[in-house]
């Protein structure tokens, strides 16, 4: 590998560690009860479109009843963690236009936000008739897959269409 590749790759790291960083600490000073509600409302709004209906508790974390169980939207379901890495992934990339980069951020905003709303709803009507061993395999398995597949997918997928001519 030539030193410029490897002085490229440095400044990168060091672009979306330092972007990371501040993106965490701007996004901080939003009370994450306010962010939590957005997501079990949109939860909720959809599993409505199903039958499936639930009261919301305004606490930290958000809790959502139902009939037979409940369940805490907490920071992790937020995707804030996805969607301030991709921000960082999109700001620290050398070579793309600053349009492409403000249109890859509202994408990724979008995206973070609606994919973590089939996360929790997926999971949460997979929750009835389940056992407790299943209903944590499930969360943990599309947990850790949405991790991958939307940071590394939308990264992927924004940067081939901003480079492609």
């Amino acid at each position: 590998m030539e030193r410029t590749e490897a002085v490229k790759g440095g400044k990168f790291l060091l672009v979306l560690i330092v972007s990371y960083v501040i993106l965490s600490l701007v996004i901080g000073l939003i009370p994450l009860e306010w962010i939590e509600l957005l997501l079990a409302k949109a939860v909720l709004f959809f599993l409505g479109l199903t039958g499936m209906q639930g009261e919301i508790v305004f606490q930290e974390p958000v809790l959502i009843y139902f009939e037979n169980f409940s369940v805490q939207i907490s920071y992790l379901c937020t995707g804030l963690m996805e969607f301030i890495l991709l921000v960082s992934a999109v700001t620290a990339t050398e070579g793309i236009k600053r349009k492409k980069k403000v249109f890859g951020i509202i994408g990724a905003g979008i995206a973070t936000f609606l994919f973590n709303i089939m996360r929790i709803a997926i999971t949460i009507s997979l929750i009835q008739g389940s056992s407790m061993e299943e209903i944590e395999l499930t969360h943990d398995v599309l947990f850790r897959l949405s991790l991958f597949v939307l940071v590394a997918g939308y990264y992927f997928l924004w940067y081939y269409f901003s480079v492609k001519k």
